[in-house]
């Protein structure tokens, strides 16, 4: 988990939702929204339909904040300074290990920047 800081509101959500920018990729959907935030947001959406339990869903989303983490998104803060930034499972990365999870989402980010 992420700060508070870095992570998206409620309201911000439902903003991100309705006016982001999206990016697919085999794994993951993205939904991107640049604002006037002082800081990078982020969040991670594990649907039922990708992990019946619960526990299954919380390890894929802690899964994804460690990879955001190795990365260093957060080191690189002037690159992604008003970025909200949502990531959506897919079936397909319930399979996935750390690495190719870590792969899959610094492809995606590519793919914004």
């Amino acid at each position: 988990m992420f700060p508070k800081k870095n992570r998206i509101t409620k309201t911000g959500f439902d903003e991100l939702l309705k006016k982001g920018q999206v990016f697919h990729s085999p794994y993951f959907s993205l939904r991107c929204l640049k604002k006037n935030d002082t800081v990078p947001k982020f969040a991670f959406v594990v649907s039922k339909k990708v992990a019946k339990n619960a526990v299954d869903r919380n390890v894929l989303r802690r899964r994804g904040y460690s990879a955001l983490r190795e990365i260093g998104i957060l080191k690189e803060k002037n690159k992604w300074i008003g970025f909200s930034v949502a990531f959506f499972f897919k079936k397909e990365a319930k399979n996935l290990g750390f690495k190719e999870t870590e792969k899959g989402i610094e492809e995606l980010l590519r793919k914004v920047s």
